[in-house]
């Protein structure tokens, strides 16, 4: 009896040990972040300066469609993406949700020989454009249309150089004349050739057609699923994400290495075009309604563009 009381008393003690001892919560995992190498990723070049390097890791990618699908099987869980990307994602159901507006319209439409200073003056030119289906070739066709002229026949567009660096040489050296080109390929043309001249302020032209005085060009996205999951942590990012906005808006040269350092672009063709690059950061609650006015403005000439409907509410955070 005695040797069962002194058992069953052990047996208690034990468990009042494990009972005692605190209980070790999961480790937090790392937030997969993405951007593109370009503009897009510019603002993210001071994330490590507010943000502890053990809560997440940065990729650079050249192009969406690589960011796209990583999106979709749940290997990232933010990413800078261009608008209209976003949309696509939303409609084909990956589920995402705009975070932030990161970058405003910094497109113009260049000119070698000084042959147009006006939309009206591109009757019967060619315009050539980095990438079908990109941003520029979008707001291209969508000018066009809204200034009462048509692709194809009243403007051609030429597709032949995808690249924008190598379209910007091209133009830098008069091989072509006319073309629309994001910053910093816009900066790095004009300080290249001075007689290289801005046509179209395309985000001007986007002013005096819609009455909005920009156009939201690229945003911060989040995935659903990370987001429920881990609150405090996507709040912590998105709060660095803001500073880091703020800071490479204010820092150009350190900013310009952070973002070679980075390999999203070279120091040298980065940090002179960061002022004309319209850096922003506006939270989904205070642009959702510039996000839906530019949806509806892209869906009204092509659906396709986005993904074929306008999207709701819900992506937005």
């Amino acid at each position: 009896m005695k040797r069962t009381i002194a058992l069953i008393l052990s047996l208690l003690w034990v468990a009042t040990l494990l009972v005692a001892q605190p209980i070790a919560e999961p480790r937090q995992t790392r937030a997969a972040i993405a951007v593109m190498a370009g503009p897009t990723g510019f603002s993210s070049a001071g994330l490590g300066r507010f943000l502890d390097e053990d809560a997440y890791t940065l990729s650079v990618f050249p192009s969406p469609n690589e960011v796209i699908a990583r999106l979709a099987n749940g290997e990232l869980d933010v990413a800078a993406l261009p608008s209209n990307v976003a949309a696509n994602l939303y409609n084909k159901g990956v589920k995402i949700q705009v975070a932030a507006v990161i970058g405003d319209g910094m497109l113009s439409i260049l000119s070698s020989s000084g042959s147009v200073t006006r939309a009206e003056e591109l009757l019967g030119k060619t315009i050539h454009v980095p990438g079908a289906g990109s941003t520029p070739d979008q707001m291209a066709l969508l000018l066009i249309k809204e200034a009462g002229l048509v692709a194809g026949s009243d403007v051609i567009l030429d597709y032949s150089v995808a690249a924008p660096a190598q379209l910007a040489q091209m133009l830098a050296a008069a091989r072509v004349d006319l073309a629309i080109l994001p910053e910093p390929f816009v900066t790095m043309v004009t300080t290249q050739n001075p007689r290289i001249t801005v046509a179209v302020d395309v985000q001007a032209l986007y002013r005096s057609l819609t009455g909005i005085a920009n156009y939201p060009m690229s945003v911060l996205v989040v995935r659903s699923e990370y987001a429920q999951q881990n609150p405090a942590q996507l709040a912590s990012i998105l709060g660095a994400y803001e500073q880091s906005v703020g800071w490479v808006n204010t820092n150009h040269g350190e900013a310009g290495a952070a973002i070679e350092a980075a390999s999203i672009m070279a120091a040298a063709m980065a940090a002179p075009a960061i002022g004309s690059c319209n850096l922003v950061w506006r939270p989904a609650s205070l642009a959702w309604g510039e996000l839906d006015a530019y949806y509806t403005f892209l869906h009204s000439f092509n659906p396709d563009a986005i993904g074929g409907a306008v999207p709701k509410g819900d992506l937005y955070r």
